[in-house]
C-alpha cells in the first residue's frame, strides 16, 4: 500500500515537473519570437520544443523526438516554400502527405 502511494506521488511530481518544463520552454520561445518577429512558422518550432521536451522528460524519448521533428519539419517546409516561391497549395499538400506517412509508419512500424 505504501509503495503504491509513493509511486503515485512520484508520478504526480514528474507530471508537475514536465508541465513546468514545457511551460517554461514555451514562454522562452514566445519571448524569442517577440524579439525576432518570426511568428510564422516560428510558433511551430515553439510548440515542438515545448511538447517534445515534456515527452522526453516523461521518458517517452522517441515520441518527444517525433513531435519535435514534426513541428520543426512544418517550419522548414514553410521557410523553403517562402524562399523558393512555391505556392501555398503545394506546401499544404506536402504537409498533409507528410502527416499521412507519419500516421502509417506509427500504425504499422512503431506498434507498442
Amino acid at each position: 500500500m505504501a509503495t503504491e502511494s509513493y509511486s503515485k506521488e512520484q508520478s504526480k511530481e514528474k507530471q508537475r515537473q514536465a508541465s513546468a518544463l514545457s511551460g517554461g520552454i514555451f514562454l522562452i520561445s514566445l519571448g524569442v519570437l517577440i524579439v525576432t518577429g518570426w511568428w510564422w512558422p516560428g510558433i511551430m518550432v515553439a510548440i515542438g520544443l515545448s511538447s517534445g521536451a515534456a515527452l522526453i522528460f516523461r521518458g517517452k524519448t522517441w515520441q518527444g523526438i517525433g513531435t519535435l521533428a514534426f513541428f520543426c519539419g512544418i517550419a522548414v517546409i514553410v521557410e523553403i516554400a517562402r524562399e523558393t516561391d512555391i505556392s501555398g497549395t503545394v506546401v499544404g499538400g506536402m504537409i498533409l502527405v507528410g502527416i499521412g506517412i507519419i500516421i502509417l509508419l506509427k500504425a504499422f512500424l512503431f506498434r507498442e
